[in-house]
């Protein structure tokens, strides 16, 4: 997720709060009087970009997530228990799909520091996943151990978009060199994506987005420091720019638009999966009580990649849920970007179509650990975005 005071580009904004347009489709049946064209409509709208339709009736299903947020940051070290080695790899906040590949080419190096070739992965989230292909990427015989297998896991609950700091650790409980740090993860993981930009089911896509500026929600400053560091990333992605005049597919309304990272999580996760099944891992559906049973495997070096189940099982005190809750609209492929109005976030996704309402600052979210669905919050974030198209 972005960041309350960034979004890509360096524009400032709440957090990753971005998106629409429309376009209108006419309604002529055969032999009907010929209709008088609307003052102020989505038939205004630049041709080409599609309205997209926030029915309630194409409400496919609503998901919750529980992204584990530490204030020091994600948890990234070996630890020695007996004669085991513990390498814990989890606490990324929003940031998880943004910062996986950085961070599991760090973990796989500690893992490998060991000198042992057959390697435990206790978790198939993006982390978990990540870390366990570039492992097996060295020729190590790598095992995946989870309880859900990568379309249940809250990873895939993920709103998908390039968020790489967000809810990534609170400012004053970091230690020196932690920002230095993030760049690298940051950085590695977008070369990577990069690479996946063009393939086959399109697990990695640029949309365009549109931030429309306006709304009704009282924006509040956030009682939690939370680190902002996308400026340090500037360069990476194109700029954004001011629609103005024809450009501005939404008349009368003040409107910033770029390009975004875009992660179907559907297909990548898949794919994620796929590699590293070919490439000769092994996945082994397994729930675990306690870490004395993780401690129990037949691997010497185990990977922790349980996102926020490590506060349960290695309890760490430290680990905080923040929620997030997601509303899916059917697929629309004709209405193909992403849009931000008013603390509701939507993305076009091939998969579903996300909205999700935000909050008037960081703090929502966080410290909540339920995971059943409010329906008030998506009858909220619907009639919201029912607006920009009525």
């Amino acid at each position: 997720m972005w960041h309350e005071a960034e979004r890509p580009g360096g524009q400032t904004l709440h957090a990753r709060r971005s998106f629409i347009a429309g376009s209108a489709a006419s309604l002529l049946a055969a032999g009907c009087a010929r209709l008088p064209a609307p003052r102020s409509s989505i038939a205004d709208f630049r041709p080409g970009l599609v309205p997209i339709r926030f029915a309630r009736d194409r409400l496919m299903k609503v998901t919750v997530c529980l992204r584990p947020f530490r204030p020091a940051g994600p948890r990234l070290e070996a630890e020695r228990i007996g004669e085991k080695t513990i390498v814990h790899n989890y606490g990324h906040g929003g940031s998880g799909w943004s910062l996986s590949w950085g961070c599991a080419a760090e973990a796989a190096a500690l893992a490998l520091a060991t000198g042992g070739r057959d390697i435990a992965v206790i978790g198939a989230g993006v982390i978990g996943l990540t870390t366990a292909l570039r492992l097996v990427e060295t020729g190590a015989q790598v095992t995946i151990y989870a309880a859900e297998f990568p379309a249940e896991t809250r990873s895939a609950r993920a709103t998908g978009v390039w968020s790489p700091s967000s809810r990534i650790a609170l400012a004053d409980a970091v230690d020196a060199g932690f920002v230095e740090r993030w760049e690298r993860w940051a950085r590695a993981s977008h070369a990577v994506h990069q690479q996946m930009v063009g393939m086959a089911g399109d697990p990695v896509e640029y949309l365009p987005q549109y931030n429309l500026a306006g709304g009704e929600e009282p924006q509040a400053r956030a009682s939690h420091s939370f680190l902002h560091l996308d400026r340090r990333l500037r360069g990476l992605t194109p700029p954004w720019r001011q629609l103005e005049g024809a450009t501005n597919p939404f008349p009368g309304r003040n409107v910033r638009s770029g390009p975004t990272i875009v992660f179907s999580v559907t297909e990548y996760a898949d794919r994620l999966m796929r590699l590293f099944l070919l490439r000769g891992g092994r996945m082994v559906r397994r729930d675990f009580a306690g870490r004395e049973q993780i401690l129990a495997l037949g691997e010497k070096t185990i990977c922790n990649c349980m996102g926020f189940g490590a506060k349960a099982i290695w309890q760490d005190a430290a680990l905080v849920p923040v929620r997030g809750q997601i509303n899916w609209l059917l697929p629309q492929a004709e209405a193909h970007y992403a849009l931000y109005y008013d603390a509701v976030q939507v993305v076009s996704r091939a998969d579903g179509i996300v909205v999700q309402y935000l909050g008037p600052n960081e703090d929502w979210g966080y410290a909540n650990a339920e995971e059943t669905p409010n329906p008030a919050e998506t009858e909220l974030a619907l009639g919201r975005m029912q607006k920009i198209f009525s």
